[in-house]
């Protein structure tokens, strides 16, 4: 009966991890909790930051064995809004991860991030934790929203670069390696978690659109 629940617990931890999902998780503020979808007018400023995360139970492979992911190592990559458009501006950007480098904030248009190994952030720790720390925050910073442009659109914050060469783009920390502390990447694909902000336009923007093609098709016939 015994050796029947040992095998049965084990099929069942073997199940746990091969379900772990893992990877990168965007989120935006909607003034009271970080969520994964807003909706906004034109001219609003979201707050938004940038972790990683996984599930306890996901297996993390080095030199040392196989074991249990603990804790972020480092991300390396770059991110992204999608449907950025003119007058839309990055501001406050601030690494909280404890260990970075300024490539991992630099912005281009809707990226965040470079393609280098230097884009990077994450923690160097003296001791692992006890227990899985399942999520760590890499980075905040808000979007400033055109207030010109006032089409109704989804700004999608996902990630754009993942990884640098032979880099990986996520590494953590595992149990079996509590003495030499190596971190590595899960050979499970991972699952991002994105955030979306939609951008609607109000009534009263509506109307003025409206009116302004209005007086354009006046002046054409005119």
């Amino acid at each position: 009966m015994k050796s029947m629940i040992a095998a049965v617990v084990g099929i069942a931890g073997l199940a746990t991890a091969a379900n772990a999902a893992w990877g990168c998780k965007f989120e935006v503020w909607d003034g009271a909790a970080w969520v994964s979808s807003v909706n906004v007018a034109p001219g609003a400023t979201v707050k938004f930051r940038f972790g990683a995360y996984f599930d306890a139970g996901t297996q993390v492979t080095t030199a040392d064995g196989t074991g249990n992911a603990l804790a972020l190592n480092r991300f390396t990559g770059s991110n992204q809004f999608t449907n950025f458009a003119a007058g839309d501006a990055f501001q406050l950007l601030n690494r909280t991860a404890s260990s970075g480098n300024a490539a991992l904030l630099t912005t281009s248009g809707g990226t965040i991030g470079g393609t280098g190994i230097t884009s990077f952030g994450g923690q160097l720790l003296l001791s692992l934790p006890n227990s899985p720390e399942t999520y760590y925050q890499i980075y905040t910073g808000e979007i400033n929203l055109g207030d010109a442009n006032l089409a109704l659109r989804t700004l999608v914050f996902s990630n754009k670069t993942f990884g640098s060469g032979t880099t990986k783009g996520l590494t953590f920390y595992h149990d079996a390696s509590a003495n030499n502390k190596q971190s590595g990447q899960p050979e499970t694909g991972r699952a991002d978690i994105t955030a979306a902000i939609n951008v609607i336009p109000t009534p009263a923007s509506l109307a003025l659109i409206g009116l302004g093609g209005l007086v354009a098709a006046r002046r054409r016939r005119a």
